[in-house]
């Protein structure tokens, strides 16, 4: 399966419920879903935080910089899977439109 292309309406939905959230709550959100949903990923995306986000910044920064970060990983993620979804929704509505003609 190859990642669908996202539509404009997708990505507008998600950012707008996403940047309703505080990001430091929306920040750690998508760390617990990663961790459940792509934890091999999500060591990656940890290890590039330290070595480049972060690396060689005062702690406040370093983590401020990290949770942005995130947030902007949480978007791309979600709207990923969104996108998955609609797409699956609107395959499945067209599958059942044929069974009935």
């Amino acid at each position: 399966m190859t990642i669908p292309m996202v539509t404009a309406e997708c990505v507008l939905a998600v950012s707008d419920k996403c940047m309703r959230t505080d990001m430091p709550v929306f920040g750690t959100e998508i760390l617990d879903e990663l961790m459940q949903d792509q934890p091999h990923l999500l060591k990656v995306i940890s290890f590039m935080l330290t070595e480049i986000i972060a690396k060689d910044k005062p702690e406040e920064e370093a983590a401020w910089d990290a949770v942005a970060t995130m947030c902007v990983v949480g978007i791309v993620f979600k709207a990923i899977k969104a996108q998955v979804e609609s797409d699956e929704m609107a395959s499945l509505f067209s599958e059942e439109g044929e069974l009935h003609e």
